[in-house]
């Protein structure tokens, strides 16, 4: 799910949908408490043409990041700047 190469995204869209939701939300738990690598990996979902690929990766993010305590709180900035841009 997360190697390189040209079919690397073909996972998500060959669902419709809510499953593009899925998808993409259940990348949270391939990179499960890997904050550096998951972040950069979940990032380009973030700024999808799909409303549902977008929710899931805002999911993985969350999921990502559950359990972890750190100081800085990169998915919080994230999260609150996504809103912020979205508010305007």
């Amino acid at each position: 799910m997360t190697k390189s190469g040209e079919d690397k995204d073909h996972w998500i869209y060959q669902n419709k949908e809510t499953g593009m939701q899925a998808a993409a939300a259940s990348l949270g738990l391939v990179l499960l408490w890997d904050i550096d690598e998951g972040l950069s990996q979940i990032d380009k979902y973030m700024e999808a043409a799909d409303d549902n690929i977008i929710a899931g990766s805002f999911m993985a993010i969350g999921i990502v990041n559950s359990g972890i305590k750190n100081e800085c709180d990169p998915v919080v900035a994230i999260l609150l700047e996504k809103l912020e841009s979205t508010n305007k």
